[in-house]
């Protein structure tokens, strides 16, 4: 089973959206795929922001509830794939944890569209949560499509 980690700053938004809406997929198409989500600089007493609730409601994800978690090296080291929201998160993670480089990329890197940063939609409006997760739900679903060819 390939394991995936999605890593932004706080584990509050981007991860978290990339990480439950293709722990969806995954169990819609039956893969053999886990996701899991860990932020750079996460604390456990942040709540999720509303939006990113709202957002997985409307996927179909059901009774979501998220703590937001530290990235550690036992994490990196326990899953196959690392994607990252930024570059600077990219490179903030090789930094930590030089043995990750191989298999760390941005998300939008994976997906074959470019090296543009997802950016962070913390404090934001609703709004601009809905285009933040209209860029990863796009990206996640050309990154599974490379998943499920491996």
């Amino acid at each position: 089973m390939k394991k995936v980690l999605f890593v932004c700053t706080g584990n509050t938004c981007r991860s978290v959206l990339a990480h439950y809406y293709a722990a969806k997929l995954a169990s819609e198409e039956k893969l053999k795929l886990k996701f899991f989500s860990a932020g750079l600089e996460a604390t456990p007493g942040i709540p999720q922001p509303k939006a990113v609730a709202d957002l997985l409601a409307k996927e179909g994800v059901k009774d979501f509830k998220h703590v937001p978690v530290m990235l550690t090296g036992k994490l990196i080291k326990s899953h196959d794939l690392v994607l990252a929201m930024t570059a600077a998160h990219k490179d903030e993670i090789v930094r930590r944890y030089p043995r990750a480089a191989k298999k760390t990329q941005t998300l939008v890197e994976y997906a074959g569209f470019g090296k543009d940063d997802i950016a962070d939609p913390y404090g934001r409006d609703d709004f601009f949560y809905f285009e933040i997760f209209k860029l990863i739900k796009s990206a996640v679903k050309a990154a599974f499509e490379k998943l499920k060819k491996k």
